[in-house]
């Protein structure tokens, strides 16, 4: 799996179409970029997300006490509907299990100097219903050193995670540490599926 990692900091645009700055893609990874975008500092979030045949909406804004109402609108699907205390950075999509069917996955991020990150994933059950996908708190040995600043991205079919790692006597904006990056497989857990660390890096 290469090590290299890419964050999509997107720009708004005034048309909400689903032709504009289509990204291609290959058979082996399931990166995918925006069609159209609007993210901005007030929390609003608005992206079309596609992977080979299917498409998805996700639409996040402000709900007026500090919080945000998260709408996931699947092709052809009712919208899933939740509210999240966090803003939307980015949302992918993707085949993670191999199973033929796909996971959609939204990132937040925290407002404030920390910006940690934060993964809430939806998988398709055979395209019949959503199920969400259980997101791991990092452990105390994968926390060590960690202050935020996470970024996230699926390469063929793994969800990647990758933040920089604080000495002690380190600012927030100056960290002087390794990268840290966590590999994560999606896994069939007891009560629903689930995202397992499957390996570890630091650069």
């Amino acid at each position: 799996l290469r090590t290299s990692f890419f964050i999509f900091f997107l720009s708004p645009y005034p048309e909400l179409g689903l032709d504009k700055n289509t990204a291609s893609h290959s058979n082996t990874s399931t990166t995918v970029k925006a069609d159209n975008t609007t993210s901005n500092a007030s929390g609003n979030y608005n992206k079309s997300i596609r992977y080979k045949d299917f498409s998805a909406r996700v639409v996040s804004t402000p709900d007026g006490n500090g919080g945000y109402d998260l709408k996931i609108q699947p092709m052809g699907e009712k919208v899933i509907e939740r509210h999240i205390d966090d803003p939307v950075i980015d949302a992918a999509v993707g085949d993670l299990n191999g199973d033929g069917f796909y996971e959609i996955l939204i990132f937040t991020q925290s407002v404030g100097s920390g910006s940690y990150g934060n993964v809430i994933a939806y998988s398709s059950n055979k395209g019949q219903s959503w199920s969400e996908v259980s997101y791991p708190e990092l452990s105390s040995k994968l926390s060590d050193g960690y202050m935020g600043h996470d970024k996230f991205e699926v390469v063929d079919n793994v969800l990647v995670r990758q933040f920089p790692l604080y000495l002690e006597g380190d600012t927030n904006a100056n960290p002087k540490g390794k990268m840290r990056q966590i590999q994560y497989d999606m896994k069939d857990g007891e009560a629903s599926r689930q995202f397992v660390v499957s390996e570890v890096n630091e650069f």
